[in-house]
């Protein structure tokens, strides 16, 4: 029997023609185009991301849409990602938004022989490095080589290499597991049926290359092919089977220039040796190199040279910039237009950067002083372009430049763009300035995506022992050191006066509390965090109003978990005579006891109560109470109600919508068993990014052995 036709308004219709146009295979483990994020559909469709809301869930519901967090090309942030089913294709097809799709060989002309030996090293177990120089074409093989093993049906990982790859990142994109600094058991989570690929290698900064290094070296079963210009950390990888690029024969470098005469064409390969980016820049009227004359040389000399002032001064400006750019932040259109005429950019998206073959040699050209002078400029123009992206810019020229950090833009950048970026920027910011206050933010980059290890060594430049403590405490949480953990804590508390130490004992309790997975609280954990608020010394009325009800609160819900009646009583009027009966946090933790036993709770009441609630994260924190008390036999309704909203684009206002949304990833992986190792890797990365190292070190545990139990 056929399926049925699929009936869509006109804003489903629209929104699968805009994502049907778009050819991606979704099994790969690589950034997405920025076409495919929800920013840039709904500035193609001239609507507001709020908008598509509807049309998403509708299409979703019916299988022909999937809407996942993802990275993007170019973006330092993960961003909504709208991917197109099969079926979503087929019913487009039937509707004629699109024509059939074909998928064909990423062909190069001239290197069948380096792509052979690529693919048949492959074959087994190792690591194979390309190198050459820039421009040479190791990305377009690389690109040739994964298009003929998807092909051959064979699963490929990508990443390509940046500024913004920390080891989480690389990871993540090749695989469902999540970071960890244990590089032997990291290395056993790589499939040994899929091939993984690093491009542009020598892209990615110091900070997190030798880290990376080690990652690959350990992958022991894996198929790995690393693309990187010599030299960098990873031309020199141990053990490898090492290919070097040499420009194309003169025949078939001839054929590459079809802007050239066949005579023009073959004079400038000989010249050039056969480099194909060079041939391409070459333009008729230049003069033709002397044979042998080194690109670099031509480069310099034609290339930039027939650039008018103004555009090659902004070319001198893109060299510097630490991330692509689009239009319209930093470059004129003209220059814009000028550079991609002569073909010294190269985009990814909608996003640009110069040729690393021109960066190379434009670099080579400026001297120090003239280096400084640009930064400077830059950071001038980037201070007054809005946006968290800007400020990304505007610390790396400031440092660049010799400059001071403000502290306010420094955590801008963190919390803005993430952990990745801040932490390459705070490595740099500590080059040029001893700081303690960006020695503890880079300490906290470092623990947020999961290198505790590197936390504790950027802790040992701290001259102020508190501060160096707390690093060490979050930094042995994350590593599951329980015992250095307390060691660390008691010579907090020791250095402490009031109320500062009975604050430390509060929040330490609360982290007892929400850092662990969900479940009932067990009779240590409760023995655990009671003990911990017994030692508060201070007198009630020096304790802050929020704190004391924190201490109360946990005293009832240990009491109420543990089943002692009289005391949770006792305990909840104490609580009403401080915040009051009606007071939010009161209400709410009466409901979240409630639903603990779901049989004495009206479920049709429950829904329509739910139906009222219009902010997502208050939504998703009833939702969650009823998954922690129902487990599996959670009603179809609610598990139903949390996926159409859980990836709804509400940015987390206070730090427990965060935690909330971390959660929400872990009770997705719960329900969703074919997706179960992407869901919890983002959620344990998400609780790291929050502080709950206990609660990600033990998902970590879980996803690993989710993994073996699925090679057994």
């Amino acid at each position: 029997m056929a399926c049925p036709t699929a009936v869509l308004t006109g804003p489903e219709e629209r929104l699968l023609t805009a994502l049907a146009g778009i050819e991606v295979d979704r099994n790969l483990r690589r950034d997405f185009p920025e076409e495919l994020s929800m920013p840039s559909v709904a500035r193609r469709l001239g609507v507001v991301r709020s908008a598509l809301h509807n049309p998403i869930s509708s299409l979703e519901s019916k299988g022909l849409l999937d809407s996942i967090k993802s990275n993007v090309i170019g973006a330092p942030r993960k961003k909504t990602v709208l991917l197109i089913t099969k079926k979503g294709l087929e019913v487009a097809s039937n509707f004629g938004l699109i024509e059939k799709q074909t998928t064909k060989l990423n062909q190069i002309l001239g290197r069948d022989k380096e792509i052979e030996a690529i693919c048949r090293a492959l074959e087994s177990p190792g690591i194979v490095v390309l190198t050459g120089l820039p421009g040479i074409g190791k990305s377009s093989v690389a690109k040739a080589v994964c298009s003929k093993l998807e092909q051959e049906k064979k699963k490929v990982g990508w990443h390509t290499g940046s500024r913004m790859t920390s080891t989480s990142s690389l990871i993540e994109s090749w695989t469902d597991i999540p970071v960890s600094e244990n590089f032997d058991e990291l290395g056993d989570g790589f499939d040994p049926n899929m091939v993984y690929i690093l491009d542009e290698a020598q892209e990615i900064h110091r900070r997190h290359a030798d880290n990376i290094r080690r990652v690959l070296e350990n992958a022991r079963h894996a198929k790995i092919l690393v693309v990187t210009r010599s030299p960098s950390t990873f031309s020199s990888l141990s053990e490898t089977m090492k290919i070097t690029l040499e420009g194309l024969e003169i025949e078939v470098a001839a054929c590459i220039a079809d802007h050239l005469t066949e005579e023009q064409a073959t004079q400038v390969a000989i010249a050039l040796d056969g480099h194909p980016l060079a041939i391409q820049m070459w333009r008729d009227g230049d003069d033709v190199p002397i044979p042998g004359t080194p690109v670099a040389d031509f480069i310099s000399s034609t290339v930039l040279d027939r650039l008018d002032t103004n555009t090659a001064q902004e070319l001198e400006d893109l060299t510097l910039e630490p991330f692509p750019i689009s239009r319209g932040d930093s470059i004129t259109d003209l220059s814009i237009d000028n550079l991609d005429d002569a073909t010294i950019l190269k985009w990814s998206g909608s996003r640009f950067e110069s040729q690393h073959l021109i960066k190379h040699v434009k670099l080579a050209s400026l001297d120090e002083d003239k280096v400084k002078s640009i930064h400077e400029r830059l950071v001038d123009r980037w201070s007054e372009i809005e946006g968290f992206e800007a400020r990304g810019h505007e610390m790396h020229h400031r440092i660049l430049s010799g400059q001071s950090v403000s502290k306010g833009l420094a955590e801008d950048v963190f919390d803005n763009l993430g952990p990745v970026v801040a932490s390459t920027l705070l490595s740099d910011a500590l080059d040029n300035e001893e700081r303690g206050d960006l020695r503890i933010l880079s300490a906290r980059a470092a623990i947020a995506i999961g290198e505790a290890k590197m936390a504790l060594r950027i802790s040992e430049g701290l001259t102020e022992q508190a501060d160096r403590l707390k690093i060490e405490m979050e930094s042995f949480r994350l590593l599951g050191k329980e015992s250095r953990f307390l060691a660390a804590e008691e010579e907090l508390l020791s250095k402490l006066g009031e109320p500062e130490r009975s604050q430390v004992l509060i929040r330490g309790a609360v982290r007892l509390h929400d850092d662990r997975l969900p479940g009932p609280i067990s009779r240590d954990l409760g023995d655990e965090i009671i003990q911990r608020l017994d030692r508060i010394e201070v007198q009630v009325d020096q304790l802050d109003a929020s704190l004391l009800a924190s201490d109360l609160i946990l005293r009832y819900l240990v009491a109420s978990n543990l089943g002692d009646a009289v005391k949770a009583a006792a305990l909840r009027s104490e609580i009403v005579g401080l915040i009051g009966e009606g007071h939010r946090r009161l209400e709410e933790i009466d409901l979240r006891l409630k639903l603990k036993s779901l049989s004495d709770v009206n479920s049709e009441d429950l829904e329509k109560k739910l139906r009222k609630i219009e902010e997502k994260h208050e939504k998703l924190r009833i939702i969650h109470w009823i998954f922690a008390a129902a487990g599996e036999l959670s009603p179809t309704w609610a598990i139903d109600t949390h996926k159409s909203i859980f990836l709804q684009d509400n940015p987390p206002i206070r730090r427990e919508h965060a935690r909330i949304e971390a959660f929400s990833w872990y009770w997705r992986g719960f329900y969703d068993r074919d997706q179960r190792l992407r869901y919890w890797s983002e959620a344990a990365a998400r609780l790291r990014l929050i502080g709950c190292s206990n609660a990600s070190m033990k998902l970590i545990e879980r996803i690993y052995h989710e993994v073996r139990s699925q090679r057994q």
